[in-house]
Order: C-alpha cells, then structure tokens, then sequence
C-alpha cells in the first residue's frame, strides 16, 4: 500500500478510536452518575442538611479516581489498537505513547511507527475532549454534594 493509502488508514482508524473512546466516556460517565445516585442519593446539598465536609471528600475522592480509572480504560483501548495495527511493538511503548498522547503531553522516548503517527493527535483531540467531559462532571458533582453549596446561597440570596 502506497503511503496515501497508508495515510487513509491511520486517518480512519485514529476517527473510529475517537469515536469508540468517547462513546466509553459517555457511558462510564452515566454509570458513575447511576452509582452516585444509588449509593448517596439523588438530593442536592441543599436539601441535606446533613451534609457533611467528610461526606463531600468521600464522594470527590471516589468520583476522580473513577474518572482517572475510565481514562486509563481509553488510553488502553488505545494501546490495543496500537499493538493490533502494528503501531508499537511492545505493549510497554504503546501504553506509554497512549498515556502521553490522551493527556497531551506528547511522545517522549516511545514513538508510532511512521505510517501511524497521526493517530496519536487524534488520541490527544479524545483525551481533550474527555478530560473536558470529565471536569464538567466532576463540577456538576462538586455542585451537588459541597456542604458550602447551600451556605453560599442563602448568603447570596439576602
């Protein structure tokens, strides 16, 4: 195959992975949501008056932790795809490349094979795109579960 074939390939792959890895994050993102829900309820802190400042830290910590193992999740995708294309040759290379690209930082020791190098862009525009769903989320959270949220509106309100 001719390097615009080649070319076409690492394009059509590096969209579908784009799709595939926010489809994930929507989805890992309603789970969350779902399990939030069951496990603390589905009140805000306004309507708790017992919300609690370690209650708040619990479901924080709980929620960013779920959210860095749904990255993790997507940049293995990621990973499989770059061994099963034969874009990296060690599964070491290819999550560090992963790692690199969905945070944006970019490739440092590890590196795609040419042929595939576009792909790591299109990984960054995903991790872009879900660490953007992933803060909104986590604010949406922080919103319903802060004990300050109910304090600073009635202060606002008078």
């Amino acid at each position: 195959m001719g390097t615009t074939g080649a070319w076409l390939d690492d394009w059509a792959w590096g969209l579908v992975l784009v799709a595939v890895s926010l489809v994930i994050h929507a989805v890992g993102l309603a789970l969350i949501g779902a399990l939030l829900v069951k496990w603390f309820g589905g009140g805000t802190a306004a309507k708790r008056t017992s919300s609690s400042l370690f209650r708040f830290a619990s479901v924080i910590a709980m929620v960013s932790l779920t959210l860095a193992i749904l990255h993790g999740v997507e940049a293995g995708v990621w990973m499989a795809a770059y061994l099963a294309l034969g874009a990296s040759d060690t599964v070491h290379d290819a999550i560090l490349i992963s790692l690199q690209m969905v945070t944006t930082l970019g490739p440092t020791d590890a590196h795609l094979h040419s042929g595939w190098r576009l792909m790591g862009p299109l990984e960054g525009i995903a991790g872009m795109l879900a660490f953007g769903l992933s803060t909104a989320f986590l604010i949406a959270v922080f919103q319903r579960v802060s004990p300050f949220a109910s304090a600073g509106a009635d202060r606002l309100s008078r």
